[in-house]
């Protein structure tokens, strides 16, 4: 039962650290933020942050780590349905996005580290760059470059579309981003 207790106030204070981290890189970079403002923005002691973390980069990976994680796992269904049709995996990971918007906002913008964007992409073209690549006759070379084209874009996209509060669905900007990715700006 105490066991029980501690892990809750384990998670909550993490979870206060993390909230507090967000809100500080809403206004600054990673490279500016310091243990000291970022227990007072917690309102928790340095030992408390030293318990659980070496320093915010520290818990900025973690952060990112556990959004990859949740990523890959969002992916899964989509790409095992289908032999991984492209709009029914962008708007997987659009509905992952916008259930976590504002830790997806502050990390795809520039004041997380751009290693975030590269490791997201990364996942994502590990898991279905094949199966994308023969559906759509294209060599593997050819794929690579319109996938990176596409990956950079469709952040961009995002980055607008979070900035603008979400307001359409991750089906439709899904669709767009398909849309946009098969056919250029004339498919629109």
């Amino acid at each position: 039962m105490a066991g029980k207790k501690q892990d809750a106030r384990v998670r909550y204070t993490k979870m206060v650290i993390r909230e507090a981290l967000i809100s500080l890189l809403r206004e600054k970079p990673i490279s500016k933020v310091t243990v000291t403002e970022l227990c007072s923005r917690a309102e928790i002691n340095r030992a408390t942050f030293y318990a659980h973390y070496a320093d915010p980069v520290d818990l900025l990976h973690g952060i990112e780590t556990e959004i990859i994680e949740d990523v890959s796992q969002w992916l899964r269904p989509a790409l095992n349905a289908k032999g991984g049709d492209l709009q029914e995996t962008l708007t997987r990971i659009l509905e992952y996005i916008r259930e976590n918007a504002g830790v997806c906002a502050v990390l795809l913008s520039g004041s997380g580290e751009t290693s975030f964007q590269a490791k997201v992409m990364g996942v994502i073209e590990t898991q279905f760059m094949a199966t994308w690549a023969s559906a759509r006759d294209y060599s593997l070379e050819d794929a690579e470059y319109l996938y990176t084209f596409a990956a950079l874009g469709s952040v961009g996209i995002i980055r607008k579309w979070l900035a603008e509060g979400a307001r359409k669905s991750p089906a439709e900007m899904a669709a767009l981003i398909v849309r946009l990715t098969d056919g250029g700006y004339l498919a629109l």
